[in-house]
Formats: structure tokens, C-alpha cells, sequence
């Protein structure tokens, strides 16, 4: 299993003596395994191996006794140990400890600059992990299963124990007398991976005694299927993508089928928990207000929504919406950088009338004072503008209504403003209080940075 190891660590560039690397140890014969292994390895490399234990905090003193073996183990081995426990008032689900430990890894990684974090998933936990999609529906891209090498945000992860099945794992701590820790919620069938090991495995076996590597072979048969469907699906993006999103009527026109993938994949990206329920009921909403003018929201997370309107699908981030403080005076002709905008101003020196553009049009041409005090910012509260052709004011927030602007969009629209008031709101309206009688004053124009 050594130089198995080794040829992993090869293969991906990691034998090297300054790398620092992190490795999740719950003391179980897994972890305890691989960790045994990489500590030989980094002893004849050099390379540094901390290993993480996340008490769960589940089973009271028989978890407190695991952390102490694991750092009795580790000590024993001069092996650099850190960990944390868990509040007693955690919840005590699988997803909650899943997202606890990605979290407390996430910290070290980041902590100890680390260059990767290993963790000791096997061909077994792969059987075990095909298994549990299939039976809620995550689809084809299930069976791709559990990756040798991931991301977890910016942390890299490596299992190298991937070709290996638990009776490898069993064996491999008898024959070097190593007491792993042997946690009794393991037995517990309530837990569904539980349930799948030791009765959906077993019966499996029955059929197909090398069950583990059977699934382990179909699923890099997917994986290469979802390379290839990957390269395609790249190249209709590009026809379909709009600013930071998707242009509605070009992606309602692809199939049903190709649709489904794409919002599959958007889910994956952003971490979101998926099924085919949650898919098929995704590609509704879109359906239903594809046509619609006004923007239309679904809530996916507490902090994420999908936006569909008749012009764009985007997500909507909850914390990126809060309100924007720049404001940049403006007080004479020149270029000023706002966000991800440029904005100009310039003297108009022709003595001829121009051709007006239109208000969708990123330029207009403007009456202004000689010495004009102006501000580039967001909305505020109270913001108004006379809209060009009216007689009065009317409240900014109604502007947008009017123009169909989604909310989301709202606090992130860069605005010329006097005061309180907007004198123009580029491609979507200019002010009553800037329009040109005979020859403009001046050209005000936007573009993207």
C-alpha cells in the first residue's frame, strides 16, 4: 500500500520536502491507515503532515476517548495534532456534521497555508456514495462518485486510498498493529451510509462479490462521459451567457434535456444540495416566467436566489446586496472610474446638432452649467428624478418599477445625481432638466471597465 501511496502522491507533483499537509483523522481504521502511511513517506521525504480531528461531540465520553487515542497516537509518532469539539447543542445530523467539518478544515487550510488536505475515502465509501445517489435521484452525474483529487473552495483535496477496499484498509492495521478507534454509531443503521453497508452491500456481494470495484469502474466511465458532455456544454454557454447570468430567451430555446443539465451544474457550482424534484422544479419556474417582464424570484438557499425575468437568469447573492457608499464628485470634464464602470463627461465643440441616441443608448447629450457640481453613486432613500418629457418629479424607486429594473439590480445602478436627484440613469432614463433646446453643452457617456 506504500509505494501505491507513493506512485498517488507521484502522480499528482506532491513529494516535496517544503510542502505542509493536512490530514482529517477521526482515529477510525481509515484515517489511521492513511495517516500511518504518509507519516513513513513524509519521514523518508520531509515533507510536514498535521493531522485535524473534529470531535463531533455526538457520544459524550466514548468521543472524548477517541480525540485522546487520536492524540495519543499522534503523539507517539511525533506527528503535529490539532482539534476541536463540537458545542453539545449541535445538531446531530449527517448534512450538519458534514458542513462542520468542511468548515473546521477549511480554517486550517487556510491557517497553515497548507498544499493539500488529505482525506481516506475508499472504493468502499465510493460504493457506498453511488449508491446513496442512485436512491435520491441525483442523476447521471452521481455516478461519478467520490473523486481522488477535489476542491473544497480554495483548499485542494487528495484521497489516495481510492483503489483500495476496507478489507485492504483491515488488513493493512492488523499486520502493523495499529488500535484504531471502532465508532459504535458505525453499527447504527439509522444513518443511511450505515444502512447501505451493511445491508444494500452485503446483498450486492451476493450478486457480485468484487461489487466495489464494479461501481469503481462505472464510475470512471462517467467521469470520461462527463468530460465529453462538459467540452460540449462549454461552447453552448458562450452562445447563451449574458453579463453574469444567462440570456432567458436564448436558453429556454435549448432543449429540455440540455437545460436541465445547465441548471444542474449551477446548483453543483454554488453547493447547493440537488435532486431530480429540485431540478425538475428549477426548469418550472423558469418556464413559467420566461415571458414575464417583470423580475421573478426562487428562494434556493437562505442567502441565494435565482432570478428570471424575459431578458436574464441570474443568481442573486444575499451579501452582495448590500447598499454601495461610493460616491465620486464630479466637477470637471474628464474620465472617472466608478466600480466596474468608466464614466466621461466632455465639452460638446461641434456647432451642429447632433443626432440624439435613444435612452437605451450608454450616451446622451446634455445641456450643464458652465460650473456644474455633480456626484457618480448609487441609489439613496428619497432619490427622485423628473423623467424626460414630464412636468414633475417622481420617486427613483417607482422609475424602476416602471422600467421593469429587477430589485436586485436596484442598489448596484450607477447614477448622475445633484443632490438628491438623478439626472441620469445610463440606458435606462435621462432627466427633464438636461435636455438640449438647440446645441449641447455637453456628451455624457458610460462603458464597462
Amino acid at each position: 500500500m506504500q509505494n501505491k501511496i507513493k506512485n498517488f502522491l507521484e502522480k499528482y507533483k506532491l513529494l516535496d520536502e517544503k510542502k505542509t499537509f493536512l490530514v482529517g483523522f477521526s482515529g477510525g481504521y481509515d484515517s489511521m491507515c492513511l495517516l500511518d502511511i504518509l507519516h513513513k513517506i513524509s519521514q523518508e521525504i520531509g515533507f510536514k503532515i498535521i493531522a485535524l480531528h473534529l470531535n463531533h461531540n455526538w457520544r459524550g465520553e466514548e468521543a472524548q476517548k477517541e480525540q485522546e487515542n487520536c492524540e495519543i497516537f499522534c503523539k507517539e509518532k511525533k506527528i503535529s495534532f490539532c482539534t476541536e469539539t463540537l458545542p453539545e447543542n449541535t445538531q446531530k445530523t449527517e448534512t450538519a456534521a458534514r458542513e462542520y467539518r468542511q468548515d473546521f478544515f477549511k480554517n486550517y487550510y487556510k491557517k497553515f497555508n497548507a498544499d493539500g488536505l488529505f482525506l481516506a475515502h475508499t472504493k468502499s465509501d465510493n460504493t457506498e456514495t453511488i449508491l446513496y445517489r442512485i436512491a435520491k435521484g441525483t442523476g447521471v452525474l452521481g455516478l461519478c462518485g467520490i473523486q481522488e483529487c477535489s476542491r473544497l473552495d480554495s483548499c485542494r483535496i487528495y484521497r489516495p486510498l481510492m483503489e483500495f477496499s476496507r478489507q485492504d484498509i483491515l488488513n493493512y492495521c492488523e499486520e502493523n498493529s495499529l488500535t484504531p478507534n471502532n465508532d459504535s454509531s458505525n453499527d447504527d443503521t439509522k444513518y443511511a451510509r450505515n444502512f447501505i453497508r451493511h445491508e444494500i452491500v452485503l446483498r450486492l456481494k451476493k450478486l457480485n462479490q468484487n461489487i466495489d470495484d464494479s461501481v469503481l469502474c462505472l464510475s470512471k466511465i462517467a467521469i470520461s462521459e462527463q468530460n465529453i458532455i462538459k467540452e460540449y456544454m462549454s461552447k453552448v454557454k458562450e452562445d447563451i451567457k449574458k453579463e453574469n447570468g444567462f440570456d432567458t430567451k436564448k436558453f429556454v430555446s435549448l432543449s429540455k434535456d440540455l437545460q436541465n443539465k445547465f441548471i444542474l451544474e449551477f446548483l453543483i457550482e454554488n453547493n447547493i444540495d440537488y435532486d431530480s424534484k429540485k431540478v425538475e422544479e428549477i426548469y418550472s419556474f423558469i418556464q413559467e416566467n420566461s415571458k414575464i417582464k417583470a423580475q421573478k424570484t426562487l428562494s434556493l438557499t437562505t442567502n441565494l436566489w435565482l432570478s428570471v425575468s424575459k431578458e436574464k437568469i441570474y443568481l442573486i447573492d444575499n451579501i452582495l446586496q448590500k447598499k454601495n457608499t461610493l460616491e465620486i464628485k464630479i466637477v470637471r470634464c474628464g474620465c472617472y472610474k466608478f466600480k466596474n464602470k468608466i464614466f466621461k463627461i466632455e465639452e460638446y465643440k461641434e456647432k451642429t446638432v447632433p443626432k440624439f441616441p435613444s435612452e437605451k443608448e450608454k450616451k446622451a447629450y446634455v445641456n450643464l452649467d458652465k460650473n456644474f457640481e455633480l456626484t457618480l453613486r448609487t441609489r439613496k432613500e428619497g432619490d427622485k428624478i423628473q423623467p424626460f418629457g414630464m412636468s414633475e418629479n417622481m420617486k427613483l424607486k417607482k422609475l424602476f418599477i416602471n422600467k421593469g429594473v429587477d430589485k436586485f439590480e436596484r442598489n448596484d445602478i450607477m447614477l448622475l445625481c445633484k443632490g438628491d436627484e438623478a439626472l441620469w440613469v445610463p440606458q435606462i432614463c435621462l432627466s427633464e432638466k438636461l435636455r438640449v433646446k438647440d446645441i449641447p453643452t455637453h456628451i455624457i457617456s458610460v462603458e464597462d471597465r
